[in-house]
């Protein structure tokens, strides 16, 4: 028998001690470890710097591809064992959870995982939790797996009754956006489109959930008729393996990482015992962490290739556009801003391609029109751009995309709207009812045209109708040049409709199907890559701390400049260092973030 003294480390003590140093050589990984994910909302496409999370110490929260490339790398790192997420997302994107989707799939091919909820609030949550290897869920909740609908709401009676007069132009039956205030409820084009629409996800739902749970189809929609479902008739579908708690469903993926086999029903998933835990967030982070790849040391040599990511997110506007004022705090993407950036990527040398990210439901014409010939300009240099399209990419989200080299879209992207929308709403007589008056003096007739005091003179909707004719042909025939269709064929799936990824492909409008991981192994191949080439991410545009400190001298690419001369002079050795600096300094630098595997 030993005895050890007291202050003298134990057998346990020193276990811990090597654990603890162990993590540390692997940048806080523990060995074995269970990732958890609390998916009760998507996380977001694109974030910025957050003044309030930096006074907090909240924390930049993860994004939808820091998420999904931390899945796939956890798939392949033989320090996780598994992966357990309370999915309970109210509502959400198709596209966005497709994404997620996939990723989470693939690590349950691998490894262990477990989803758990207190109720499956709807159909695209249920959806989710279906990739991993078990479903569970509080006694009490329900599986919403219900299906799809849409609700349009029309005002044109309310506003008829408060004096408002709406005056739109449309090119195409199905461009419905105006729909909110000319009708007073679904046209036929517009129902047309819509019922396509949730047929094509609801159907990619039901393919998807049966294949997950080895279920047919035909009895997952047959249980989404009875939807939402209570916990015995759940159980006995077969879309929940277990009914239990939180602490049991730790435990449960405890067990299947290692603890203890046959002991879920009693052991505790917050003992010293258990397999040690790490939110993903954290892992994402110590992944983004790991040193980067030696520097080359000889003048001249390049190090791993790189693909550049540009990021176009909300709606599209003239100008520079960015974030609003609080309190609104929404976003726009401005076509200076997203041009800009794709200057700053096509002139670095080392980035062999580019990816331009778009999750928006259009905007400006001349702000997309904008971002377009960028692409074209690009393409015209020998530099390939894939488009990738994540929750949405419609109207003018699509017209800048049609000139990629390849559009990627996931199957439930809202894509399309091919298609153009102008008007005014006139509130004359409103003010009349009001008793507000109003006059206008002008130097030229048209000076006061979209005015809301007046609707348009014979003159200018004839010209509003023309400005409406030749932009919607300006979109068919660029469209037909960028996809190599006919004008007559992109015409007969354009007029302003909306189509799923999955339709969008079978027209010719979309070449793949998949998320931002596909788009960047298309670009790895287009420029000559290997599939599974490992590859540094390039993000932009930047929105860093030193981005708002730090203004760019002129709109010269950086990349063209100071970074060019150093490596012609000395290789990129020197170039490197200095932005491995920044980066130390900064935390976050303007366009790094990590080098993902894709």
């Amino acid at each position: 028998m030993f005895a050890f003294l007291p202050g003298i480390p134990g057998p346990d003590d020193l276990r811990a001690l090597v654990r603890r140093v162990d993590t540390a050589r692997h940048h806080g990984v523990p060995d074995g470890c269970v990732l958890e994910l609390d998916l009760q909302a998507v996380p977001n496409e694109t974030g910025g710097f957050d003044p309030f999370a930096l006074l907090t110490g909240a924390g930049r929260p993860l994004l939808l591809r820091e998420a999904v490339a931390a899945i796939h790398r956890a798939a392949e790192d033989p320090r996780v064992a598994g992966l357990i997420a309370k999915v309970q997302i109210p509502a959400a994107s198709a596209g966005p959870v497709q994404e997620l989707r996939s990723a989470i799939a693939a690590f349950s091919d691998a490894k262990p995982s477990l989803a758990w909820a207190e109720t499956y609030p709807g159909t695209l949550s249920y959806y989710l939790a279906s990739a991993f290897r078990e479903v569970w869920m509080q006694p009490s909740g329900t599986v919403g797996l219900i299906g799809f609908a849409t609700n349009a709401l029309f005002l044109r009676d309310a506003l008829d009754k408060a004096g408002i007069e709406a005056q739109f132009i449309a090119r195409g039956e199905y461009k419905s956006a105006a729909n909110l205030f000319t009708q007073d409820r679904y046209t036929d084009a517009h129902r047309e489109a819509d019922e396509r629409l949730i047929t094509s996800l609801h159907a990619q739902v039901l393919e998807a959930v049966a294949e997950s749970r080895h279920i047919a189809p035909e009895e997952v929609d047959a249980l989404a008729d009875k939807a939402p479902l209570l916990r015995d008739d759940a159980v006995a579908g077969r879309l929940i393996d277990r009914i239990g708690f939180r602490d049991e469903a730790y435990a449960r993926i405890a067990e299947l990482a290692g603890a203890p086999v046959g002991t879920s029903d009693t052991f505790d998933a917050d003992s010293d015992d258990a397999p040690p835990r790490l939110y993903l967030s954290r892992y994402a982070k110590a992944a983004a962490d790991r040193p980067s790849p030696p520097m080359p040391s000889l003048p001249g040599r390049k190090g791993k290739p790189t693909i550049a990511v540009v990021t176009l997110h909300g709606p599209i506007v003239s100008g520079r556009g960015g974030p609003q004022p609080l309190p609104l705090g929404s976003s726009s993407a401005g076509g200076d801003t997203i041009a800009a950036a794709l200057r700053e990527a096509a002139a670095d040398d080392d980035v062999s391609a580019i990816v331009l990210r778009v999750d928006s439901p259009g905007g400006s014409v001349t702000g997309s029109e904008t971002v377009w010939r960028e692409v074209n300009r690009i393409r015209a240099k020998g530099k390939k751009v894939v488009a990738s399209m994540g929750a949405v990419a419609a109207s003018g989200g699509y017209y800048v995309s049609m000139s990629a080299d390849e559009i990627v879209a996931n199957p439930g992207t809202i894509t399309g709207s091919i298609g153009v929308v102008t008007g005014k709403l006139v509130a004359r007589e409103l003010k009349d009812r009001l008793g507000v008056g109003s006059d206008a003096v002008r130097t030229n007739p048209n000076a006061d045209a979209w005015s809301a005091n007046a609707p348009f003179t014979d003159e200018q909707h004839a010209h509003v109708e023309a400005e409406a004719d030749l932009f919607y042909t300006d979109f068919i025939e660029r469209v037909a040049e960028g996809r190599d269709m006919s004008v007559a064929d992109v015409d007969a799936i354009a007029r302003g409709r909306v189509w799923t990824g999955a339709d969008a492909r079978e027209r010719g409008l979309v070449d793949h199907l998949g998320g931002l991981r596909t788009a960047v192994t298309r670009a790895k191949v287009l420029s000559g890559l290997e599939p599974d080439a490992e590859v540094r991410i390039v993000n932009y545009p930047g929105s860093s701390l030193m981005d708002r400190l730090r203004p760019k001298p002129s709109s010269q690419p950086a990349a063209a400049s100071l970074p060019d001369a150093l490596g012609a002079l000395f290789g990129r050795s020197i170039a490197q260092m200095v932005g491995h600096a920044e980066r130390s300094l900064t935390g976050v630098s303007a366009l790094w973030l990590g080098d993902y595997r894709f």
